[in-house]
């Protein structure tokens, strides 16, 4: 029974709710965003927070039971500050992520008052005491961050891809594609001392070489905030979850480096942030270097993207594909091209040119004969 108080008491932690407000606004607002841009939402579910759902379990259950092997903890001050400073982003800077950041300040926090700092600031008035853990302890966070992100972002990142309009590039509208999506991971860590159960006394524990300890399930943020200008999305994401998972590597050094100099941990933390930012940073610079921009053109319609359970789904069409002629008659705004679909509301046969500049042909029936209703998201004509 202890143990389900344990794992229940994730949903009763404000953090929990607070991620799950703030990804269903981000949902509300794309959906909103998409109907503006486009008539109609792109993807009319609110994806984020399926996903948010089922792939934070899985990753949180696979951490979870890792830490328990490893004998995994984490002191009361660096749980407090986390959840402190996370719940603090979320509020006063709601657009943005930053889980590894949130990771490196609790850390800091905790290894300046309870190592550096003397004397260390008196916390007693509060029933808190600076507890220590092995400084192995946050690398091993940190390897799990970068292998659990680099895993995330390679296998779900750009998968589905929603088109935003942004400002034009002479004269032309152009498209991106951004990535907003949050999860937060119940991960199982043990806790030493007594703070937990001199608070709540049915807090489950056990005692291992004469030491307390309490399990609780705290909630981990991963996240990202990305947008793709001039690449296909998923080969971006594809890269930049590699990159991360090579990040690990410097986890692991830091793990090894701490044994035999635990007083430099402030720094490998530092520069583990560091990397960090600079792996994001020169993914942001490369895609602003590419020639290619998602904009519009003269010569037909650019794809920027298909409806699911849609028609177009059959077409093997991608963003970025430009459509020069359907059902035989050349395009080359959203109106001519429904007009050629109208020509023959049953079918669509599309000539095509790709992003490699390779032309190609694909067709398929449109069996409710509503073209609106074909799936294949346009830039829309410009009024005036």
């Amino acid at each position: 029974m202890r143990t389900l108080i344990a794992c229940g008491s994730f949903l009763l932690q404000p953090l929990v709710w607070l991620a799950i407000l703030r990804v269903w606004l981000a949902s509300r607002a794309r959906i909103t965003t998409e109907r503006r841009n486009f008539g109609s939402a792109v993807y009319s579910d609110h994806y984020e927070l399926r996903h948010m759902l089922t792939q934070e379990l899985l990753l949180g259950l696979g951490l979870s039971v890792i830490n328990l092997l490893i004998g995994f903890s984490l002191p009361v001050i660096w749980i407090l500050a986390y959840e402190g400073l996370a719940i603090l982003t979320l509020i006063l800077l709601p657009t943005t992520i930053l889980p590894l950041t949130l990771i490196a300040g609790a850390t800091l926090i905790t290894l300046f008052g309870g190592t550096y700092i003397t004397p260390k600031p008196d916390l007693s008035a509060w029933g808190l005491r600076w507890a220590t853990v092995p400084v192995q302890n946050y690398f091993w966070l940190a390897l799990a961050f970068f292998l659990l992100m680099g895993h995330w972002i390679t296998h779900y990142g750009g998968r589905f891809t929603s088109p935003k309009i942004y400002a034009k590039q002479r004269g032309k509208q152009i498209a991106g594609y951004p990535w907003r999506e949050l999860l937060v991971l119940p991960m199982v860590t043990l806790v030493p001392g007594d703070w937990i159960t001199s608070h709540w006394a049915f807090w489950p524990v056990f005692s291992w070489q004469g030491h307390q300890f309490a399990i609780l399930v705290l909630p981990l943020i991963l996240g990202l905030r990305f947008t793709v200008f001039r690449q296909a999305p998923q080969q971006v994401y594809h890269a930049l979850g590699r990159r991360l998972i090579w990040l690990a590597l410097a986890a692991i050094i830091g793990i090894g480096w701490s044994y035999w100099r635990p007083q430099d941990a402030v720094w490998g933390i530092i520069i583990l942030l560091v990397g960090y930012v600079a792996v994001l940073w020169q993914a942001k610079r490369y895609d602003a270097r590419q020639p290619f921009w998602y904009s519009q053109v003269d010569d037909g319609v650019r794809v920027l993207a298909i409806r699911p359970r849609t028609p177009a789904v059959k077409l093997d069409l991608e963003p970025g594909d430009i459509i020069l002629e359907c059902n035989h008659q050349p395009v080359v705004s959203e109106t001519s091209f429904y007009e050629a679909l109208l020509a023959n509301p049953a079918y669509c046969h599309l000539r095509v040119r790709n992003m490699a500049g390779e032309l190609k042909m694909t067709e398929t029936a449109i069996y409710s004969g509503a073209p609106h209703e074909i799936g294949i998201v346009l830039f829309r004509d410009q009024e005036g």
